[in-house]
């Protein structure tokens, strides 16, 4: 599996924890964990902070040949966990909102193939930075295009939601976010998936639900439940990250949507019983992950 990202890099800042994240990172990291190869289109600053990413970026083994280095801030995210659900606060400007690339990394990039691209709406907040997403989905050649909805703060509207389902083949989102989507659409929440079906290019729905674990809609009409595990939940930071990661990489393997979406489900209820995004995998998951 070959994954190409573009999105934020940024550091979620709980009290004096300070841990490399964004969502289009975290999923990357899984992929690399799980046995793909992964590159990201994103910018850090000239700060400790972007310093400390590329490093993080190196330890997880993603490349940073697309990785703009801008002269704003290195994004955050200041944490808030309340009954372990996160809330954020994001800088603005920051070097994520400065997504640019040379016109010989363009040729890179297309002249290159991957097994998915991956994006959200978080990074489309500037225009800088969308109009480099625009760019990307116009032209570059993969096999998927996985849109993580991702919404958060007030930095999405219809214009983002759209642009991410101009290509999308598959898009994920959580049972939160789903009536929000259904409305900037102005359709019903019942009728969405079938909406996204017929108007357009997606084949499949991720839904993360929690406790309720998470569903996967196909075009045809099937419908896929993995049950969520009677776990003790630490935090929820990065689970729907490593939802989609595993889901995307097991499928690249030639896995059916069932069988990907229950493994994605082991690693995920594995991730909200640890510290961090993307804590170290144990041997006892790796058996599981059949890795």
């Amino acid at each position: 599996m070959k994954a190409l990202a573009f999105g934020e890099v940024l550091w979620d800042v709980n009290g004096n924890e300070k841990t490399i994240g964004g969502a289009p990172l975290n999923v990357l990291a899984h992929i690399r964990k799980l046995g793909g190869e992964s590159s990201i289109v994103s910018a850090v600053g000239s700060d400790e902070l972007g310093r400390a990413s590329l490093a993080c970026l190196e330890d997880f083994g993603i490349s940073e040949q697309y990785v703009r280095i801008s002269p704003f801030p290195t994004g955050r995210a200041d944490v808030v966990l309340e009954n372990g659900i996160p809330s954020y606060e994001f800088n603005m400007p920051c070097a994520w909102d400065d997504i640019r690339l040379s016109d010989d990394q363009y040729a890179d990039l297309f002249n290159d193939e991957f097994s998915v691209l991956i994006y959200g709406t978080l990074a489309q907040r500037c225009l800088t930075s969308a109009l480099t997403l625009g760019k990307l989905l116009d032209d570059v050649s993969a096999a998927e295009f996985f849109f993580d909805v991702n919404l958060r703060g007030n930095f999405y509207n219809e214009k983002s939601i759209e642009r991410g389902l101009e290509k999308a083949t598959i898009i994920k989102m959580n049972d939160e976010e789903l009536p929000v989507v259904a409305s900037l659409l102005d359709t019903g929440k019942d009728s969405l998936i079938r909406w996204l079906f017929d108007n357009t290019c997606v084949r499949k729905v991720l839904v993360s639900a929690g406790s309720r674990g998470s569903f996967c809609h196909e075009k045809g009409g099937q419908v896929y439940h993995a049950q969520a595990s009677d776990v003790s939940v630490i935090d929820t930071v990065g689970a729907g990250d490593s939802l989609s990661a595993a889901f995307l990489y097991f499928l690249s393997q030639g896995m059916d949507t069932g069988s990907a979406l229950e493994k994605a489900s082991v690693l995920a209820d594995y991730v909200v019983t640890k510290r961090g995004a993307v804590p170290e995998y144990d041997e006892e998951l790796r058996k599981r992950l059949s890795l």
